[in-house]
């Protein structure tokens, strides 16, 4: 039985994917550089710390991580504290599953600051245990050491822990180390297609997650 369910925040929890890649945008111009789509593909699967570093490397910028790291941050800030609002169904099916006594928590690979940021200006940052980001335990999500870092952390096993992505290289990496994993559409990318074959379920609604945790996985 699921007793956990470590989330994903962008594309899961937040609709915020759209707001990064016109970050990517209002940076590069910011610097005389052209944006396109596939830079948002390449920094995807990246920390955010080696998102800077792509960036600057892959556009000569005569700067330095944490300078591009500052600036872009600067962007999207306002935006995270302001403007971005809850996926579909998402605050009450938080809600539900805390009355379900589930024990919850976010992985991201996010940085720390607009991660709660974001939870807290939607008022949903209450539902979950802890926060643990990619930077904070040093490998991206093509590494489980994040899932496991939050099961441990949650006293659960992988088998008792579903994780909760939009991103199919995220899931498949959870799937792989043992959890129950869910995938569900970011409306992003055109991955939900990919996510049924890196996922044990895949939801058209995160509401669906409520029927899942009665259940045997």
């Amino acid at each position: 039985m699921i007793d956990s369910v470590i989330f994903d925040l962008d594309g899961t929890l937040v609709n915020s994917m759209g707001v990064w890649a016109e970050s990517d945008m209002i940076f590069l111009n910011n610097h005389g550089h052209e944006y396109s789509p596939e830079l948002s593909y390449a920094l995807r699967t990246l920390t955010f710390e080696d998102a800077c570093s792509y960036i600057r490397r892959e556009y000569s910028l005569d700067m330095s991580d944490k300078e591009i790291a500052e600036e872009i941050t600067e962007i999207v800030r306002h935006k995270y504290t302001h403007e971005i609002e809850l996926m579909p169904c998402v605050r009450e099916t938080l809600a539900e599953l805390s009355r379900h006594k589930i024990r919850m928590c976010v992985a991201t690979s996010n940085s720390r600051e607009l991660a709660e940021a974001v939870l807290i200006s939607n008022g949903i940052d209450g539902h979950f245990e802890f926060l643990i980001t990619s930077d904070e335990v040093g490998t991206g999500k093509s590494d489980p050491h994040i899932y496991i870092s939050c099961a441990e952390k949650m006293g659960s096993t992988p088998m008792s822990t579903a994780v909760v992505e939009d991103s199919p290289h995220a899931a498949q990496t959870a799937r792989k180390a043992g959890f129950f994993t869910v995938g569900v559409p970011s409306g992003h990318y055109d991955d939900f297609d990919e996510l049924e074959g890196c996922t044990d379920v895949r939801i058209e609604n995160i509401s669906e997650l409520i029927g899942l945790i009665s259940r045997p996985c």
